[in-house]
């Protein structure tokens, strides 16, 4: 029995490098994959005996890669092996178009250097749903079932992938606007590569900060946020750009910020592609957000008339309604969003094409674009805070909070509660307030909008009280 054992949390399985991921607890989840991915019981179509593998940048990433195609070419499988670090979604990509039953990414997408991970992407080219994890956690230390005839094809994965992006959208028009872009790809997986897209002999130049391989990402969490940015924001010099955007360690979040350096908080580039794609006829079906995702969601739905489908947090349920043909658009608080266009899945490269193809189609500046936004649909302010405590009492906080709910807090009345996903008081259409527990950890986290910016603080630091309250030691 393993010291610690396996536990697949909203995208895969992930754990601290020579603690929970070791080559011994890596590899049992790569056979695991691979015995349901060649089961007779998996009802999933395409080619079970093909798989692609690829990797980000961490420490030992490329060799637990390696390791998984060996491990699977020896049972019979022929491995697509990336031959360099890519993002998460190219394997995504590559599952979808090549007909294949599943793909494996080598990642801990936007955690701390000292975690990684394995990602399984399904046959329809996004995240495996939870039925497919539990699948797989359910062949966790069964015998690999070997066929003869496999072998290991290290291989170029990232041109089709660059490719077929840049075949998605208007690339002449992004190439003729004159945007400049600074890119910062964390030390991550994409690396300079939304640079190479946009090309060298383009009127729109795109300049590639913290591009190379650095295991240790600088000495920051390859997370697209404020905190993280400082080495972006050095080179953000005044005059020089009209953009900036950023991805995270795997390459499928997007972080932007405008030519001074303030935070466009996802939010709103969520509510400002759907605006976009659905004015000029780019998608049909509704807008999905996530039940963290801001209220300029719903105004710009509402201006629309649009549908809006709100899910609980984690791209996979925005994945499953487009799947369903229920949206064209979906979007997380956390950066991730992706179109029914393209993939059923979040890329951080893809977002940043499509900003700059709105800013391109639109003949103005991101400046301009922004202030519009505002003066239609107002502006929000959010904020999110992870707090501690012990696992029974925090959730003993969040059922009592269900069964008697307050009428005002932090000076604000509720006017309706929500638990699609934790449990939410609302004030109106001026903001809210989410209480949800982890699936994983002994945390709670408290996430706050609303239109005005100080009250975002004073609505969490009235929820950090309830819960110092129900677990007063922490």
């Amino acid at each position: 029995m393993q010291k610690y054992p396996v536990v697949f949390g909203t995208d895969g399985w992930r754990g601290r490098i020579g603690r929970e991921f070791t080559f011994e607890a890596a590899g049992s989840v790569i056979e695991a994959i691979g015995a349901w991915t060649a089961s007779r019981n998996n009802p999933d179509p395409g080619d079970p005996r093909t798989i692609v593998v690829v990797n980000d940048t961490r420490f030992l990433s490329p060799e637990v890669a390696r390791d998984a195609a060996d491990t699977l070419a020896a049972k019979g499988w022929r491995v697509l092996l990336t031959d360099r670090p890519v993002p998460t979604p190219c394997a995504s990509y590559h599952v979808k178009n090549r007909g294949l039953r599943g793909g494996i990414a080598i990642t801990a997408s936007h955690n701390p250097s000292i975690w990684n991970g394995i990602k399984y992407k399904a046959h329809f080219g996004g995240s495996a749903p939870p039925a497919t994890y539990q699948a797989v956690l359910e062949c966790l230390g069964r015998p690999l079932p070997a066929s003869p005839g496999g072998a290991v094809e290290v291989t170029d994965l990232e041109s089709d992938y660059a490719a077929a992006m840049a075949s998605a959208v208007d690339l002449p028009a992004i190439r003729e606007a004159g945007i400049r872009v600074l890119w910062d790809a964390m030390h991550g997986a994409s690396g300079n590569l939304l640079e190479r897209i946009v090309g060298p002999d383009s009127r729109t130049r795109v300049s590639t900060v913290r591009g190379e391989r650095d295991p240790l990402f600088g000495g920051v969490n390859p997370e697209p946020i404020p905190s993280n940015m400082e080495t972006a924001f050095a080179a953000l010099r005044p005059g020089g750009f009209d953009i900036l955007m950023a991805s995270d360690g795997d390459g499928d979040r997007l972080g932007v910020f405008d030519a001074s350096g303030r935070f466009i908080t996802p939010h709103r580039i969520l509510a400002f592609l759907a605006e976009k794609l659905w004015r000029a006829g780019r998608i049909q079906g509704g807008v999905g957000k996530t039940f963290s995702t801001s209220l300029v969601v719903d105004r710009v739905c509402q201006d629309l008339g649009a549908p809006l489908i709100t899910t609980p947090i984690g791209f996979k349920y925005l994945a499953e309604r487009m799947l369903a043909n229920e949206i064209g658009i979906g979007g997380e608080e956390s950066g991730g969003l992706g179109v029914s266009f393209y993939l059923p899945e979040r890329d951080g490269v893809f977002s940043a094409l499509l900003v700059l193809e709105a800013i391109a189609h639109s003949g103005k500046t991101f400046k301009a674009l922004l202030g519009e936004q505002e003066d239609s649909y107002g502006l929000f302010h959010y904020d999110r805070r992870d707090r501690h405590g012990p696992a029974m009492a925090l959730a003993s906080l969040v059922e009592g909070l269900r069964r008697n709910p307050p009428d005002r807090i932090a000076g604000e009345t509720v006017t309706a509660v929500a638990d699609l996903d934790g449990f939410k008081l609302e004030f109106g259409t001026r903001g809210w307030l989410l209480f949800r527990l982890s699936g994983t950890e002994p945390i709670i986290r408290l996430y706050a909008e609303h239109e005005d910016e100080q009250k975002v603080s004073s609505l969490l630091d009235a929820a950090e009280d309830l819960v110092k309250g129900a677990s007063p030691a922490y």
